[in-house]
């Protein structure tokens, strides 16, 4: 207990970068620590990595007391994972640390970076069975629609697999999706994650599908698909601890790359035989369903038709079904508003298109509301098909307000005469106004209260002019309106991964983390989701001028995204949080350049 008490503190603030390795490759990880010894009670050093260097996690904090000679010796270590994207010698630090009014400098340390060797044969494993594995046949990836032959804007399935071998530890994974620049394309739900037998192996497999609609017709090949990982194989003789067990630590990494076979469509135009004069372009299969309300009005009161597509196939594109022709002066028609709704993206696009449409009878002697039709083109049947709604009986009664105002001189003759005042009480009191005089200066003779007046209903006008465009744009224009209510979708979708950090589920916080920013991006840029990828998002967002700064934003938070997913290290709270950060970031910043 004496030496306890006389033990002392070393009072000597020293510090230390290391590394767990000094040659790298490209599109791999390492791991940094700074370590700071003798106080325990510091901030975290400061380091600046080089630009091309993308931080995985960190930091993550540990500490470390040692008692030699009644001395006490602290080591703080701060530890960071980097991933770099260059090849190339590169300096990291030295990082400075603030202390009580003392400043201190830690070394540097020289990172190379060389061009990754994917790796092709067998390797060396401390294994019982065998001492040779083969990698070829530890991953392999296949790429696949349901369907060879289709007719343009028909619904395809494209299905990209990827296989590894049970227990197969995965790392730094890398998804290049073929191009699709033929097709419109859609994501199909979340990826699957299932178990299959491929000649007599148990694999893993994930699965990532997506709905393609082409836009041509004739021989489309899509390219191969592209994935790259590290695999880690456990050597021979070598013993792991408890900790490198669970986390995929402790062995050798051996890049591997893989491509899929390309995949050939024949895609048929639609046939020009009884083809509807209404048809817009729809292919599917589809129901409508059509409410009007209410059925009994008064002449020039609006009746709201809700015409509900509903089906399977490209619902963003479905054509606005049509009234049946009838007399031009029976009704007066507005633009309709229309509501897309995504019910399944399980085993292909399905969903509803909600049309609200408002008419207003312009006499009493209309007693129903024209038919309705829509029609499509089903792929099955391979025929147009034709839904008609039949007449809507409506009752429009006589209205109290004989006078429309009307613009034309073509009813003037009619208009004339029919004035009639209703009674003297309203008339005004004073009649000759002019009479009386103002006893100080007019608040007419203000330039600024003429300005007012004048300016106001032109003001007005104008603010009335945007919102109407404005509805108009959302209404018509995809991309506008994409882009329009990407913040809302957003945020609505960040709020949801905030809840999965409470809930404390990485795996899935990380997936709907990743598809939350890809699909903002997306929504702003007015593309497919499938068709931005990890690997080409940085030269488009550059092409779009969005600074560099922003891009890395976005590479941090996507890369932490993949190795929260698919690494088998536990992941903090605090790491989740922090990742969540940097995407609102990242999507705030966005907005501002895009």
């Amino acid at each position: 207990m004496l030496n306890l008490v006389s033990t002392a503190y070393a009072k000597e603030i020293k510090v230390v970068i290391s590394v767990d390795k000094t040659v790298v490759e490209a599109g791999s990880h390492f791991r940094m620590t700074i370590g700071v010894q003798g106080a325990f009670d510091t901030e975290v050093p400061q380091i600046t990595p080089p630009e091309n260097f993308i931080l995985m996690y960190g930091p993550s904090v540990s500490t470390q007391t040692s008692i030699v000679n009644n001395v006490v010796a602290i080591f703080r270590g701060f530890t960071y994972s980097f991933s770099p994207t260059e090849t190339g010698i590169f300096e990291l630090g030295p990082a400075t640390l603030e202390y009580k009014g003392k400043v201190y400098t830690s070394n540097s340390v020289k990172i190379e970076v060389v061009k990754r060797t994917p790796f092709e044969g067998d390797v060396d494993a401390d294994t019982e069975r065998s001492k040779r594995i083969d990698i070829n046949k530890r991953i392999f990836v296949e790429l696949e629609t349901d369907k060879k032959e289709a007719y343009i804007y028909e619904q395809i399935v494209e299905s990209f697999k990827l296989f590894f071998q049970k227990g197969l530890p995965i790392d730094d994974l890398d998804y290049v999706a073929a191009s699709t620049k033929s097709f419109l394309a859609e994501k199909l739900g979340e990826e699957r994650r299932y178990e299959e037998v491929r000649d007599g192996i148990l694999y893993n497999v994930i699965e990532l599908r997506t709905a393609l609609f082409p836009l041509v017709s004739g021989n489309i090949e899509i390219p191969p698909a592209k994935f790259n990982c590290n695999i880690i194989i456990r050597q021979q003789g070598y013993r792991n601890s408890i900790f490198d067990e669970f986390s995929g630590r402790g062995g050798q990494k051996y890049p591997v790359e893989r491509s899929t076979d390309s995949v050939k469509l024949k895609i048929k135009p639609l046939p020009e035989s009884d083809k509807p004069d209404n048809f817009a372009g729809t292919v599917g299969r589809f129901t409508m369903d059509v409410l009007a309300k209410p059925t009994e009005v008064k002449v020039g009161d609006p009746i709201t038709l809700s015409i509900n597509i509903r089906g399977k196939g490209n619902i963003q594109t479905i054509g606005e079904p049509v009234l049946a022709p009838g007399d031009e002066k029976d009704f007066k028609i507005y633009p309709a508003e229309t509501d897309t709704t995504i019910t399944d993206r399980g085993d292909g696009i399905k969903g509803e298109k909600l049309f609200s449409k408002v008419v207003e009878p312009q006499h009493e002697n209309i007693d129903m509301i024209p038919a309705i039709s829509f029609s499509y083109f089903d792929p099955e049947l391979e025929k147009y098909m034709t839904i008609t709604h039949n007449p809507i009986p409506i009752v429009v009664e006589h209205s109290e307000v004989e006078i429309p105002i009307r613009f034309s001189l073509e009813d003037a003759e009619k208009v004339k005469g029919q004035v009639k005042i209703l009674t003297k009480d309203i008339l005004p009191i004073m009649s000759d106004l002019y009479s009386f005089k103002n006893q100080g200066f007019a608040i007419y003779n203000r330039p600024l209260f003429l300005a007012f007046i004048f300016l106001t209903p032109i003001l007005v006008v104008i603010a009335c002019v945007y919102v109407q465009r404005h509805r108009e744009l959302l209404q018509t224009d995809v991309g506008y309106a994409r882009k329009r209510r990407a913040l809302s979708r957003a945020k609505k979708q960040l709020s949801n991964a905030r809840r999965l950090v409470q809930l404390d589920n990485p795996s899935e916080f990380y997936s709907t983390l990743a598809k939350t920013v890809m699909e903002h991006i997306a929504d702003k840029l007015n593309l497919a989701p499938a068709s931005i990828t990890s690997d080409n998002i940085s030269g488009i967002l550059e092409n779009r001028g969005v600074s560099h700064d922003v891009i890395k934003e976005l590479k941090e938070c996507l890369e932490s995204c993949d190795y929260g997913r698919f690494s088998a290290s536990q992941h903090s709270k605090d790491q989740m949080v922090r990742t969540l950060d940097t995407a609102e970031e990242f999507i705030m910043h966005l907005e501002k350049q895009l």
